[in-house]
């Protein structure tokens, strides 16, 4: 007699697909309470031109200053995180932002403030290539885009009330308070990373990891699939795209539409409330169905939703205009973090992030250059018009040069990382041992 399973409830088929490991949702913790610190800074930073009498030249120098250290520090952070761990490269690099953070209710001149910048920039670079490397490793490949959407909506929820609260405690209360708050989340979220058990990578003995191997990971992992030169010429895309965003719109919103702070912090809110809303859902639906077609459908609706912020004459239309835009994020920011880690090899995660993200960081630094220039000297909508060509670029990048990942090549992948706890590498005589 034959035994036969009983079908799935819709019930058990909706824990399985959201099934992941307690150490997933112990990070997920730790991002929404030091994305809350994030929030509550996003609308009030740029508040320090006024404070400390700088251009808008100035404060976008100051803020490539983040880009610049980030981009620097982004090959050792890489490094370190494959040599002493993910988990105390996530701590220490959050305890740096809170220090910084602190810091910035003493400053009193623009120096200063430039200083701050690049202590900021270091931290992120020892937070970004760890964090996603280390989810990566504690979640399994056909739950990757579910991984990347609740991690997403984690940084989101964090943020959500971030924004509008900081914007109404800066504006009505005190301008010092946030970066109070921001700094003691800082350090909740270093203990709460600190719980979190790494798994262990089993490397060769005689393999050694080094600055001169860094981009050496990069490029072959790019020799055994190309999605990720493409990958990699989107991620430089989509740093402009950042070093425009945040500072050029809240720019262009205070002194084109007269938002105030708290009408700010509203915006920015809504934005990251509709990306909440829509990024678990949009992982889901990765996992199923690939990433390649929500990459595209996303970037068109970010690219189509900041290109008509320049006709917002008023604050309800940058509401409409940011949800816009955000779904667009939702949308493919699940899926772009689920095909980079099906291009990686498991034991050079870290490394190839921080390669990847050192050339994110150059496209940083030229949004944050440009847009002082384009600001002052052509018009306060140029910079949100190069961020939408940006993007536009970015997603043809996609839809042109990148193969569906997802799904293709399992075995194959399954087959290398087994080799790779055997094997050495060789590689580009550029880039040996």
């Amino acid at each position: 007699m034959e035994d036969h399973q009983a079908p799935r409830t819709a019930s058990q088929r909706i824990r399985e697909t959201f099934a992941l490991s307690r150490d997933f949702m112990v990070l997920v913790f730790a991002l929404i309470v030091v994305s809350l610190g994030f929030g509550l800074l996003g609308p009030i930073m740029p508040t320090f031109r006024e404070i400390l009498g700088m251009t808008e030249s100035e404060l976008g120098a100051a803020y490539s200053l983040f880009a610049f250290a980030m981009v620097f520090a982004l090959p050792p952070a890489g490094l370190l995180a494959d040599k002493i761990g993910k988990k105390r490269m996530i701590i220490y690099g959050v305890l740096l932002f809170g220090i910084t953070t602190f810091a910035m209710v003493l400053i009193t001149e623009p120096y200063q403030f430039a200083l701050l910048r690049i202590l900021e920039g270091v931290g992120a670079a020892m937070v970004m290539p760890a964090a996603f490397a280390l989810t990566l490793d504690i979640v399994p490949e056909g739950k990757r885009g579910v991984a990347m959407g609740a991690e997403g909506t984690a940084q989101l929820l964090g943020g959500l009330a971030g924004p509008a609260l900081g914007g109404v405690i800066a504006g009505e209360i005190d301008f010092y308070i946030p970066f109070y708050f921001a700094a003691a989340l800082a350090v909740l979220c270093a203990v709460i990373v600190s719980f979190i058990h790494e798994p262990v990578i089993q490397r060769p003995e005689d393999e050694k990891i080094s600055m001169k191997t860094m981009f050496g990971a990069w490029k072959r992992n790019a020799a055994k699939d190309s999605a990720l030169v493409a990958l990699t010429a989107r991620g430089f895309a989509m740093g402009v795209v950042q070093g425009l965003w945040a500072l050029g719109l809240i720019l262009f919103w205070t002194d084109k539409i007269d938002m105030s702070l708290s009408e700010i912090g509203i915006a920015m809110s809504i934005g990251i409330l509709t990306m909440a809303v829509g990024t678990i859902p949009f992982g889901v639906l990765s996992d199923r169905y690939g990433r390649k077609p929500f990459i595209i459908i996303g970037g068109t609706f970010m690219a189509g939703g900041l290109a008509a912020m320049i006709l917002a004459t008023d604050t309800w239309h940058v509401y409409v205009l940011v949800a816009v835009s955000e779904f667009g994020a939702a949308v493919s920011n699940p899926s772009v973090g689920a095909m980079l880690g099906d291009v990686m090899e498991k034991r050079e995660r870290g490394r190839v992030m921080g390669a990847y993200q050192t050339v994110q960081g150059v496209g940083n630094i030229a949004g944050f250059s440009a847009l002082g220039v384009m600001y002052e000297r052509i018009s306060p909508r140029a910079p949100i018009l190069m961020c939408a060509g940006a993007l536009a670029a970015a997603t043809a990048i996609i839809a042109l040069f990148v193969s569906e990942t997802y799904g293709t090549n399992k075995k194959t992948k399954s087959m290398s990382d087994e080799t790779t706890k055997t094997a050495s590498y060789g590689g580009s005589p550029d880039f040996q041992k």
